[in-house]
Formats: structure tokens, sequence, C-alpha cells
């Protein structure tokens, strides 16, 4: 977790899609803050290869919104991550 960034009360529901078609959950199904959409999105998104705007993921409340634009799988201090395309 980034530094000095407190915990969040509320917890975020994540259902992905994998190429294969299964679908990964993970968080209480009745979570009002949620992450939904392909895998692959979502990957591309925490590794910063792509901004979550410029995909096909459906990111519901605002908390869930933070999480994504702080998500990040790999070590290091935290970075602002590529901007969106604004196609």
């Amino acid at each position: 977790m980034q530094s000095g960034v407190k915990r969040p009360q509320e917890e975020v529901r994540v259902d992905l899609t994998a190429p294969s078609g299964a679908v990964w959950t993970w968080g209480p199904e009745e979570a009002s803050q949620v992450v939904r959409g392909p895998a692959g999105d979502f990957c591309a998104v925490v590794t910063q290869r792509m901004n979550v705007a410029d995909t096909d993921l459906e990111v519901t409340g605002e908390l869930a919104a933070e999480w994504m634009s702080i998500a990040q799988a790999f070590a290091g201090g935290p970075t602002l991550g590529p901007p969106p395309r604004g196609d």
C-alpha cells in the first residue's frame, strides 16, 4: 500500500473475465464498489501499460475508481501511470 494511505473501510469487489471465459472473483458479492471486465485489461492497468479510461473495465464507485488509479502490480515507489489517450 502506498505510504501514507490508510486502508479503506469499504471493500472492493473484483470480477474479471479470463481469456477462457472463466470469471475470477474477489471481494464480497454485495459490495457497492466494483471493478468488472476483461482480466487482460485489468493486468494492463495495474502494470501501468494502459490507463483505465482506455479499457473495457467497468469501475463502479468512488473508492473503486481511486483504487484503480493507484493500483500497481510491481515493486517500487508509486507512479502516475499513463494518461488517457483521449480518443
